[in-house]
């Protein structure tokens, strides 16, 4: 499989095209662009949350830790002292990084459930949830959020199978077929259990009319075909808004 720093570089770059790309349709305002390049860098590495002791789990349950610690402590800042809001914050936290962590490995396996589309549904709409319900973002900035986490998902999977095949020796290694996968075919439990919670999360999730009639295929196809390529030559959209010397000329002239 490919390392951390092949999937968190290739998450990265794909995660800042992506944004700019939702930046030039008028998508998401310029202040969210970061929060949507994070949450496609954090996608490209979630598959391996199922790999202990490993970088991308401890960042991950640690960064979850510390989200959740916050928001509960936000969440009685009326209600408790100083002292009371510390001992909350550092019991979530906890709970969390430790004892979740432990919890988790003690029940999964790298490649199962985790490493399937599903899961990367899953992960779509937490994120959503999360970023609408717990920072307060708007709706289509929250799903957006969560597409992409999807896509930083399915990236890393797609990464793993190629890394599956030996291009130099002429072979397949015998890890092919299990990172890419709809789910996991050889646990029809994990596979419901992990779907049951995507359709608890779905009953929950903010609205996604504005986001379902942006990601339109006719709507993404119609962007891309105006805006990808220059229309009038490379580079000069902003030389064709300069006001030329005779335009120069004529205000002048009007002003005297």
């Amino acid at each position: 499989m490919a390392d951390f720093a092949t999937h968190l570089g290739w998450g990265a770059v794909a995660a800042g095209l992506g944004a700019s790309a939702t930046f030039a349709a008028d998508i998401v305002p310029a202040q969210h662009l970061m929060t949507l390049t994070l949450a496609g860098v954090v996608g490209s590495v979630l598959p391996d949350i199922d790999l202990e002791k490993t970088v991308p789990s401890r960042l991950l349950f640690t960064g979850l830790g510390f989200f959740l610690a916050f928001l509960a402590m936000f969440n009685f800042k009326s209600t408790y002292s100083i002292l009371e809001l510390w001992i909350i914050w550092f019991g979530v936290f906890v709970s969390i990084r430790y004892a979740a962590y432990h919890i988790f490995h003690e029940n999964t396996v790298h490649r199962g459930i985790f490493h399937s589309i599903l899961a990367g549904l899953f992960f779509m709409v937490a994120t959503t949830v999360l970023c609408a319900y717990g920072l307060g973002l708007p709706a289509v900035v929250s799903w957006m959020a969560g597409f992409f986490v999807l896509c930083g998902f399915l990236i890393h999977l797609t990464l793993d199978e190629i890394y599956s095949v030996d291009f130099t020796g002429a072979r397949i290694k015998r890890s092919f077929g299990s990172a890419l996968k709809l789910y996991q075919y050889n646990s029809p439990s994990s596979s419901i259990l992990m779907a049951g919670a995507l359709i608890a999360l779905l009953m929950i999730s903010p609205p996604s009319a504005e986001f379902r009639s942006i990601m339109k295929p006719s709507q993404v196809t119609k962007f891309f075909y105006e805006r990808m390529l220059p229309q009038d030559g490379w580079f000069k959209g902003r030389m064709a808004q300069a006001p030329t010397a005779s335009d120069i000329g004529g205000v002048q002239a009007d002003i005297r």
